[in-house]
């Protein structure tokens, strides 16, 4: 057996001819992503359902706490406490809740915007 250590047309142990073009997810470490990326597809997808199942779980329970008061505020009030009065606080609750939750997000990113704004005025 002949190995030439001159350089020609040897690799060295330790060197690629061509730079590795992938690296592994850094959050679950089993697929690979490219070296732009940050994680993979995969894991994209697991935050985005997370945050989905985090904001639904959310409106529910604002959902729950205006279902509250407002079916305690029927009873006080004395209007009807049956299964017609339940279902109207259900639906009035939730379409409260869904509103507001609108209206919060069309108008905190022109407030906040606002807000950016009046602040740098002020600094200058």
């Amino acid at each position: 057996m002949d190995i030439q250590v001159e350089g020609s047309n040897n690799r060295v142990a330790g060197r690629d001819y061509y730079e590795n073009q992938i690296k592994p997810c850094p959050k679950c470490e089993q697929r690979v992503i490219d070296r732009d990326k940050n994680i993979c597809n995969h894991c994209t997808q697991q935050e985005r359902e997370q945050f989905a199942h985090g904001a639904m779980l959310l409106l529910g329970i604002c959902v729950l706490f205006v279902f509250s008061w407002l079916h305690d505020w029927r009873i006080s009030r004395g209007l009807q406490p049956g299964l017609e009065g339940f279902s109207e606080s259900i639906v009035l609750s939730v379409m409260i809740v869904g509103v507001t939750a609108g209206m919060l997000w069309f108008f905190v990113p022109i407030i906040w915007e606002v807000a950016k704004a009046c602040i740098q005025a002020r600094r200058r």
